[in-house]
Formats: C-alpha cells, sequence, structure tokens
C-alpha cells in the first residue's frame, strides 16, 4: 500500500506545472519565522527562502507578509515536498538594470558609504552590488561611513561601477537653479531663507543655489518697526523680486512688497485739511514721521511743528508719542501726505491782529543781528523786522557792537500786516526826536560848536549837531574856501553858523566861513566900542589876514 502512494504522488506530481531548479517564479509572503520566509508560490506547499537573504545589512527585512516577491527556485524539498528559493540572485539582476538605466539616462540614484579603501570609499547599491567613490567626488566632510548619498554613475563594468557626489550636486545645482531663474521672471515671487545680516540689510539662500539682498527698508511698509524688526537665520519668507541681473546673478527682493498696500483707497479715507490722530515713527532734524496706519506715514515738517521759531523737532517729539495733526497736502499718486501740528493752534499772526496795533510800543527779544538789521520775537512765534536804519537816531555801522542774541528791548510798531505776515519795528522811536529837541535849541543864524562826523567826496562834510542829528557843511562855507580844498577829519570839532534849517525835513546847513565873519563883526564892534572908530581900518586889515590865513590863527 506505501509504494502504490508513492507511485500515485509521483504520477500526480509529473501531470502538474512543476517548477523546476533555475525558474523564476513569483509568489506572495504568507509566514515569517526564524529561518525562512513561507511563500506561496501555487504549489501544495509553501516555498522557503531563507531569511538571512530578506535580511537587509541593518538587519531589517525587505518583505513582510503580504509583501509579493520574486525568487529563483535553487532547490526541491523532496522529503517535504516544498522548493527552496533564492531572491538574493533577482535582485542582483534587478539592481544591475537599475545601475545600467542610471547610466545611460543619467540618473541620480543613492549608495552607502561602507568604509574608506586607497583613493576613496566603497560603496553599496541597495545592500547588493559594491561600488567605488573617489575622494575628489565626494562633497561632504567627516565621519561619512554608513551615510547615504546621492550620486550619479560614472563609469560601469561587468562586476562594479565609480559614482560621484559631486556631479550630482552640481547637476542638481543647475537644476535648481534653473527652476529658480524661472520662477524669478515668470512669477515674481520666490522663497527664500535668511543666511544672515549685513550693513542696510540681509542676506537671503535660495535653494542653496543664489544669494539675494534684501534691503533693510524692504522687510516692512511700517518706519516704526524697522528697528523692532529682526530676521533670524533660517527664516524662511515669501518674497517679491524687485530686480534681477540674470548675467551677474544679483537679485534683490522685498518682503514688505508682499504686504497690502495701504495707499489703495486712501483717497476715501483721508483729505486735505483733516485732522487726524497718529504715532510718531520716526524723528530726523527736518521733520518726524507719522504713522496714521499700519504702513501709512506722512511726514510732519519741522516748520509745521511749532509756531515758536528755534525749535528741533527732537526739542518737541519723541518715537512713540501719539499726536493730533491736520492733513495740509495729500497726493496719493507720489504717495505724499504732510501734516502740520502748529495749524491746530492759533497763529501768532490771528492773535497779533487781536492785540496789537500800529504805534503801540512792544517787549521783545532780539533773535537774530544781521548786517541790514534786527529780528526780534514780539509773540511766541513771531518776530518782528527792525531795519538798520530803525536802530537809533544816530548812524549804526555794526550792529553786532551794539547788540547780542538774548538781549531784551522796546520798539514800536510802524507797520504790521497780518495777512501779509509783515510787522515791522523801530527802536529809535520809542526815544524823543532829537531833531524836535534841536527845533526848540536852534534856530537859522545861530552859532554852536560841532563834530565832523565824516566826509561827502566833492561836496563837503557832515557834522553832528547832537546825538541823533547831523548836519552838512558845505566845501564852500569852509573858512579857506572851496578853492583852497581845506581837510578835515573826522572827530575834528569846529565852529560853525547855522545857515539853513528844516527840521521838519530833518535838515541842517552849517558855515565855517559865517561864523568867522560873524566873529569878525563882533570884533568890530567891540573894538569900537573900546577903542573909537580911529582904528578900525588897522584891526579889519588884521582880521583879513587872519581870514586868509587861519593856520596862522593863534
Amino acid at each position: 500500500m506505501e509504494e502504490f502512494a508513492h507511485l500515485l504522488e509521483e504520477y500526480l506530481t509529473q501531470s502538474e506545472d512543476v517548477p523546476r531548479i533555475g525558474d523564476k517564479v513569483k509568489g506572495v509572503v504568507v509566514h515569517l519565522d526564524r529561518d525562512f520566509a513561507f511563500v506561496d508560490i501555487g504549489t501544495k506547499k509553501e516555498a522557503r527562502i531563507p531569511i538571512e537573504e530578506i535580511k537587509t545589512r541593518t538587519g531589517d527585512l525587505l518583505f513582510n507578509v503580504g509583501d509579493s516577491v520574486s525568487a529563483v527556485v535553487v532547490k526541491r524539498l523532496s522529503s517535504e515536498g516544498a522548493y527552496l528559493l533564492s531572491v538574493k540572485k533577482v535582485l542582483e539582476e534587478e539592481a544591475w538594470e537599475s545601475l545600467k538605466e542610471a547610466k545611460e539616462k543619467d540618473l541620480p540614484l543613492e549608495v552607502t558609504i561602507l568604509r574608506p579603501v586607497k583613493g576613496g570609499f566603497e560603496v553599496l547599491y541597495r545592500d547588493l552590488l559594491k561600488g567605488f567613490l573617489p575622494s575628489s567626488q565626494l562633497a561632504l566632510k567627516g565621519e561619512v561611513e554608513g551615510k547615504e548619498v546621492p550620486v550619479l554613475i560614472l563609469k560601469l563594468s561587468d562586476t562594479s561601477f565609480v559614482a560621484s557626489h559631486r556631479s550630482y550636486l552640481q547637476r542638481e545645482r543647475e537644476f535648481k537653479l534653473k527652476r529658480l531663474e524661472k520662477r524669478i521672471t515668470e512669477e515674481g515671487i520666490v522663497e527664500g531663507r535668511v543666511k544672515g545680516a549685513i550693513k542696510g540689510g540681509y542676506l537671503i539662500d535660495f535653494d542653496d543655489v543664489l544669494t539675494g539682498f534684501l534691503p533693510a527698508s524692504e522687510v516692512t511698509r511700517r518706519r516704526g518697526l524697522q528697528k523692532e524688526i529682526s530676521l533670524s537665520e533660517g527664516d524662511k519668507f515669501l518674497l517679491k523680486v524687485l530686480s534681477w541681473d540674470p548675467e551677474k546673478k544679483k537679485l534683490k527682493v522685498s518682503l514688505k512688497a508682499l504686504e497690502p498696500d495701504p495707499w489703495e483707497g486712501a483717497p476715501q479715507r483721508y483729505r486735505v485739511d483733516q485732522v487726524i490722530k497718529g504715532q510718531v515713527v520716526k524723528v530726523f532734524n527736518f521733520g518726524a514721521f507719522v504713522e496714521v496706519e499700519p504702513g501709512l506715514e506722512g511726514l510732519l515738517p519741522a516748520s509745521e511743528i511749532s509756531w515758536k521759531r528755534g525749535l528741533k523737532p527732537k526739542d518737541v517729539l519723541s518715537e512713540g508719542d501719539q499726536v493730533e495733526v491736520v492733513i495740509t497736502d495729500f497726493d496719493p499718486g507720489e504717495r505724499r501726505m504732510i501734516f502740520s501740528l502748529k495749524k491746530l493752534e492759533e497763529s501768532p499772526w490771528e492773535r497779533a491782529s487781536r492785540e496789537l496795533k500800529v504805534g503801540d510800543i512792544v517787549e521783545g527779544v532780539i533773535k537774530t543781528i544781521t548786517s541790514f538789521g534786527l529780528f526780534m520775537e514780539v509773540l511766541e512765534g513771531l518776530d518782528g523786522f527792525v531795519h538798520i536804519s530803525q536802530v537809533s537816531w544816530e548812524r549804526v555801522e555794526d550792529l553786532k557792537s551794539l547788540f547780542k542774541p538774548g538781549d531784551r528791548v522796546s520798539a514800536r510798531i510802524i507797520e504790521l500786516d497780518p495777512e501779509k505776515r509783515r510787522l515791522v519795528l523801530s527802536l529809535k522811536e520809542v526815544a524823543p526826536d532829537p531833531w524836535e529837541e534841536v527845533a526848540k535849541k536852534y534856530k537859522p543864524g545861530d552859532l554852536l560848536e560841532v563834530e565832523v562826523k565824516g566826509e561827502a567826496k566833492d561836496k563837503g562834510y557832515f557834522v553832528k549837531v547832537q546825538p541823533g542829528v547831523v548836519g552838512f557843511l558845505p566845501l564852500r562855507e569852509l573858512s579857506s574856501g572851496e578853492k583852497a580844498k581845506r581837510e578835515l577829519k573826522e572827530g575834528d570839532r569846529i565852529k560853525v553858523k547855522i545857515i539853513h534849517f528844516e527840521p521838519e525835513k530833518r535838515r541842517l546847513w552849517v558855515s565855517e566861513r559865517a561864523y568867522l565873519m560873524e566873529e569878525e563883526k563882533r570884533e568890530i564892534d567891540s573894538y569900537r566900542e573900546t577903542q573909537g572908530s580911529t582904528r578900525s581900518s588897522t584891526l579889519g586889515r588884521v582880521i583879513k589876514e587872519k581870514l586868509e590865513y587861519p593856520e596862522e590863527k593863534s
């Protein structure tokens, strides 16, 4: 009976489609134990694959229960009616085909660095095929054993291959750069990573193939946050392309350009003469920038901060201050908005129109001294002008010798026009008019002593009658006469007679010759009274000689 059963089994086996040694079969892993992987290949008994064949170099399994597997029949286990399979040969064949395809099509693949050998490193592909990676073709430093690296196949033989890590990186860099350049030119928006901060901005890395520049001014539209925002190394952002030079590979980008533009719709929210609130975000000598909404700011000029002159913006404002301003200029097309702080207060000219009038005497502080006059502050923020001719009744040559900034003086208003913002003052009109005093004191024909003040070339000399009153001595009225051209010096004192006097026109002429003639007449009259008339002719000759030769006069 046993012999019959054995013969029957052989018969049945011969009638089946039985795999033979060397055949390639496919199956499904149905069970795993410590020694074998059991595979259903369609026979009565599961075929077996030694567990070591499906283990990787690190001990992981290549297949698990339920996975499909291709293998080669290597042996029939007759005692059990099962087959012994091998996947190694199939995997090696597939690996070699993959290497050939990678070489032909220049495709990348990954290898594992096993150990250093002469001139480079031994590498393993798919834990099956060993190859060589030259040191010059590895772009890694430090400990590399066990690391997986992408490579391109440089050479391929029947038993080995030569790979290059650098060639892979170079090609990837070229691919990345082309893709990046396409995004730059077609989309204009690229993702970058902060490499670090430099003067004026940040260096931005793009796909490890290009470095661009992000100016600090392009980080945010909000001027007040430009200093507070600090980008950290490694931060990633989408950035707007501002400029791109493909030849020099120079890329300039902006972060704020992707923020909502606050100027859009601004004409519907703002208008000239509107009073709004804002925050001071930056203060300069020329003014301050005031932010009225995130990213939307205008300029508050130094001249519009206060009616009081001489104030610097930093004397009044600080960053972070909340202020109320009025819009004086608004041009959305030019992205320009100008503010005023002082226009929310009463103008000193409006105050002047209420409180001052022509003829009033006011007191103020000298602010500025020029060669042609003085500027003095009459009210806070309101300066009046004193022309040099209105400083004193006497002639003034050097104002800085008489005044200094900060001096308090009194002046009379002689012109006031708030609309034209014109205020003219006089210092001398605060003091009595010396011509009025002279008009009361002198009359034509009076004799007096005067001081020479200067020469009117070829016409005569100016003489000081008293402080604030200057008369004129014509050349022809000199004692020597016009032809002799007698010369006088500034400071000389001479005796003269008033020959022409018009106080209302501030005109007074004097004569030295008339004075001497008057003196002659007096001496003659005096002599006649004391000596009689017999000697008058002799005395007359003496006086005549003295008139003709005054330098000999004792």
